[in-house]
């Protein structure tokens, strides 16, 4: 996308009406003074520019042509010209990855650095939105580069806590604190209650996620729960079903239950989507304590609400919680069926948190039945899933399973092909 001087504007202008300068003159405005400025001798003023705009529309309107310039058009050089187009697009709120892609670069050529961090950060939001979180990543992290560039402030929480949650859902939860504990310095720095609430709930996930319970537990006691989260538009049942899930994994049982209990009590009817998620945990409870008649009660509780409501990612859990229950059952084949529909549920969704534990959990069951072929088939599956996703956790776990297939089969030099492909992972890592 070009954008031109004042001169040239009015020299295009010209040619494509066929008109001449003189068709052009005003009472402020002499065919003489046209010259020069169209030869670029004299600069266009805002009076100028406004009456040439008002000159071309009214020639264009005759020949049923809508052209609608703006009283500044003329007065504009090439880089404000470029601003001002940017800056239309980003207040119409209309506007997909290519548009965005395309003032991208009019940004990067002009050196607009302002628009720059605004539109990558608008890009991020769209593909956050599409979940596709590599690339959110990519551009709040440019969106971040330019604010910092700029050394302005307000959107660094924002910005923060949103590639925290890039992280959190490609499951590079290491990273996420990193990036959550930032969000969380800023959001104190600038008094962002909202953005510290925000970063803390996000921060407690993946603390859980890495497995620290205790530092989930206690960013959830105090930094969330301790506010009042409700002048922000939020509640707190989704970090009180955190903290419960914490308790659960933690080894307190009776009171992750009581919560869950609590919460199912407080929660309006028609949230769905929470009660499916509770009634899942509360099935997974039962399931550990080898009641597995109770823990399929609540799992189908969970599944119904999910058929009730079509949430794909409730299904996701779901499903794994109905794999592993068919599994302790002994119903092998479709414990299998389950887990792979699991997980290509979560390669849709990118849900790739759950999609290395279904994995995980799948593999147990092509173990207990030896049937290796069917291991390396889900094996592969994983694997490409990853690759194309250019994720690497998992990564390391999948190809050492690959090299114990190997060795069953007495394919030596197969497995020494992956050990070697093991190394380079490990030593990436």
């Amino acid at each position: 996308m070009d954008f031109l001087n004042p001169n040239d504007k009015i020299r295009l202008m010209r040619h494509r009406f066929r008109i001449n300068q003189s068709d052009l003159e005003d009472t402020n405005m002499t065919r003489a003074f046209i010259s020069m400025m169209e030869s670029g001798k004299r600069r266009v003023s805002k009076t100028s520019s406004a009456i040439l705009a008002k000159k071309f529309n009214s020639i264009a309107n005759k020949i049923s042509v809508k052209l609608d310039l703006d009283d500044e058009y003329f007065y504009r050089f090439p880089k404000e010209d470029a601003k001002f187009y940017c800056e239309k697009v980003i207040a119409s709120n209309s506007y997909n990855h290519d548009e965005i892609e395309e003032f991208i670069e009019v940004g990067k050529k002009y050196e607009l650095d302002d628009i720059l961090a605004r539109l990558y950060k608008i890009n991020g939001g769209l593909y956050f939105k599409e979940n596709n979180f590599m690339k959110a990543f990519i551009n709040f992290s440019n969106s971040l580069g330019k604010y910092k560039e700029l050394n302005e402030q307000e959107f660094q929480p924002y910005l923060y806590n949103a590639i925290g949650v890039c992280k959190i859902e490609r499951n590079e939860n290491e990273e996420a604190v990193f990036h959550l504990l930032r969000a969380i310095d800023y959001a104190k720095e600038q008094e962002n209650n909202l953005y510290y609430i925000k970063a803390s709930y996000n921060l407690a996930l993946a603390y859980y996620n890495i497995k620290d319970f205790d530092k989930c537990i206690e960013i959830i006691n105090n930094n969330v729960l301790v506010t009042n989260i409700k002048e922000y538009n939020m509640d707190d049942n989704n970090a009180r079903i955190v903290k419960a899930n914490a308790m659960l994994m933690s080894g307190k049982e009776d009171e992750a239950v009581a919560e869950y209990e609590d919460i199912l009590i407080n929660l309006k009817e028609d949230d769905l989507c929470r009660r499916a998620t509770i009634y899942n945990n509360i099935g997974e409870f039962y399931y550990n304590k080898e009641q597995y008649e109770k823990s399929l009660e609540y799992i189908n509780k969970a599944q119904k609400i999910k058929i009730k409501d079509n949430k794909d990612d409730i299904a996701t859990n779901v499903l794994d919680s109905k794999g592993k229950l068919f599994f302790k059952q002994g119903l092998y084949d479709e414990s299998i069926m389950i887990f792979e529909l699991a997980m290509s549920l979560a390669e849709q969704n990118n849900q790739f948190i759950i999609i290395f534990e279904i994995y995980k959990h799948l593999t147990k069951v092509c173990e207990e039945k030896d049937d290796l072929e069917k291991l390396e088939e889900v094996t592969n599956n994983f694997l490409s899933i990853l690759e194309e996703n250019h994720i690497s956790k998992g990564k390391d776990y999948a190809i050492y399973k690959l090299v114990e297939i190997a060795m069953k089969q007495g394919k030596n030099d197969e497995a020494m092909r992956f050990l070697k492909s093991l190394g380079q992972v490990l030593n990436n890592s």
